[in-house]
Order: C-alpha cells, then sequence, then structure tokens
C-alpha cells in the first residue's frame, strides 16, 4: 500500500494558544462531535463493497487477509479507547469537573462507541463473506499491555497517552484507508473516523491538562522529575507504554518490507506530536525529560 503523508501537527491541533477558555473550547468541541455524530447504520452498507477489492483481482485472498487484519486491529484499538474514554469520564464525575468537560467527554465516548459498533459489523461481514480467510494472527504488545491496566492509571496518564495517540496513529491509520482507489465501507469508516479523532485528540488534550492540575494540587509540580509521586504515578506508567510505541509501529507494518521501511518516520512523527502535547500542558523541563520521549527513535534497528 502507498505510504500517506503524515498529518500536521497543527492540522490536528490547531493553534498552540487559544483566543477562548477551556471550558469554551470544550463546549465548542461537544457541539462539533454531537453535530456531527454518525451511527453504523449511517454508513452505505447495501450500495458499497466491504473492501476495495475489484472484481476478478489478482491476490484476492492476500487482499482480504489484510483487509481483515486491518479490521481486528481497528476494533481493539477502538475497544481500548471506548474503556479509556469511559474511565477518564468517571475520574470527570468524581472530581466534580465543570460540565463542559463532562459533556466534551461523553459526546468522545459516544463516537468512540459507534467506532466499535461499525467495526464490529465489519468483522461480522468480512467473516461471513470471506469465512476460510482468516485474519494474520496475534496482537500488538502495546494493546496488550494498556487494556488491562487502563483501571489502575492515572488519569493525567491516560489522557496524554490517548491524545497522542489519536493525533497520530489513529488519525494515520484511518486516513490511509481513504487512500486506497476504490470506494468501500472501509474507506467511508476511515473518513468518518479520522475527522472524529481530529476532535478527540483536541479535547483529550485539554482533559489532560485538567487532571494535571489536580495531580499538581495534591503532590506538588516537580520541576525536576524526580519526585516519588511524579516518578511512581506519572512518568513510569507512562514511559512503560510510550516504549511499546515502535513495536507497535512494527505491528502496524506487518510482514510488508515497505511497510517497515517507514517505521522509523512514524515514530518520529508519534515523538513529534507528544512532544507538542507535553509542551502545551506545560510540564517542567525536568519532568518532560524524565519521560525521554524521543529514546523511543533509538529503538528502530540501525539507529
Amino acid at each position: 500500500m502507498a505510504q500517506i503523508q503524515t498529518p500536521t501537527i497543527s492540522a490536528v491541533f490547531g493553534p498552540e494558544v487559544w483566543q477562548r477558555s477551556p471550558r469554551e473550547v470544550a463546549d465548542g468541541l461537544a457541539d462539533q462531535m454531537l453535530a456531527r455524530h454518525w451511527h453504523v447504520d449511517d454508513l452505505p452498507w447495501s450500495s458499497l463493497p466491504l473492501f476495495p477489492i475489484p472484481e476478478g483481482a489478482r491476490e484476492t485472498r492476500k487482499l482480504v487477509r489484510f483487509y481483515k487484519s486491518v479490521i481486528a486491529v481497528s476494533t481493539r484499538a477502538e475497544e481500548i479507547a471506548v474503556s479509556i474514554a469511559r474511565r477518564l469520564l468517571i475520574h470527570a464525575n468524581e472530581e466534580k469537573f465543570d460540565v463542559s468537560f463532562r459533556r466534551a467527554l461523553s459526546a468522545l465516548l459516544n463516537d468512540e462507541a459507534s467506532h466499535v459498533a461499525t467495526m464490529l459489523k465489519m468483522e461480522t461481514s468480512a467473516s461471513a463473506a470471506f469465512p476460510d480467510i482468516p485474519p494474520r494472527p496475534g496482537e500488538s504488545p502495546l494493546f496488550k499491555a494498556l487494556m488491562p491496566a487502563i483501571e489502575t492509571l492515572e488519569p493525567a496518564v491516560l489522557a496524554i497517552f490517548m491524545s497522542s495517540y489519536e493525533a497520530s496513529v489513529a488519525i494515520r491509520s484511518y486516513s490511509e484507508q481513504q487512500t486506497y482507489e476504490m470506494p468501500s465501507i472501509l474507506a467511508t469508516m476511515g473518513l468518518h473516523a479520522a475527522e472524529d479523532d481530529g476532535r478527540h485528540a483536541k479535547i483529550l488534550r485539554i482533559i489532560a491538562g485538567e487532571f494535571l492540575q489536580i495531580f499538581k494540587t495534591r503532590f506538588g509540580d516537580d520541576g525536576s522529575g524526580e519526585s516519588t509521586e511524579w516518578r511512581n504515578r506519572i512518568i513510569e506508567p507512562f514511559w512503560s507504554f510510550w516504549s511499546l510505541m515502535p513495536a507497535h509501529e512494527y505491528f502496524l507494518a506487518g510482514n510488508d518490507p515497505r511497510q517497515r521501511t517507514h517505521v522509523h518516520g512514524l515514530v518520529m512523527h508519534d515523538v513529534e506530536i507528544m512532544n507538542k502535547i507535553l509542551h502545551f500542558l506545560e510540564l517542567s523541563p525536568g519532568a518532560q525529560k524524565a519521560m525521554r520521549v524521543g529514546e523511543i527513535a533509538d529503538m528502530i534497528p540501525g539507529n
């Protein structure tokens, strides 16, 4: 598959500094999410093929396996997104967040639920149409580690990580699905989801800031990034998942040599996105250094 141009940070997040307050921005994003929300039955299931595979195409079996694998990975990613959004909303309610933030999180959760419903319908349809062609086996090391940890992580860590993932990997993956030459349900889903995830990344960055303020109030604003609370609750949990990003990018690339050659560039884009998020959140230089964002690039073979 052709390598697509990764979205710019400004295209995803907009300006570094908003002219409105975080509450006003959250309200605006909530309005957008609710107005543009879509349901699984809004997709043209009866008029478009599930996958962009022309009739009589060569290597049909290989293409079906590839697209089934794409769906399986996307389903798992969306299930994780739903779990994180639910957990953040619970934390926001417990902390008595302003209604604008809770409203935005509920709209985000509503979107992610539609994503899961759509991916599961696509899995069901693909299984019925191609019962003898399984997706490739295995699961991303990142997904395998993250899903069972969601209930135990600081909400600030969850929001930071999900904001980064939505802004980089998720949007990139759904944008790629739109580059296929033939219209399909997969491409239509990609269009909707990429637009959703841009809004999700914006609100999650704001929510991360709100949870960090609560954390700082309780445990201090650690300028060195070396306090026990910051180390144990923020920095080390963050690194335990962030360090899995290269392995995740390789998992997404699969065994395709062409895709694997792009992994270094994708990881560097992930790093750039995360650095911008931490800068926006005004984490101290010491804390940002301790989080070792750029070190994942050293995990790519040949570097």
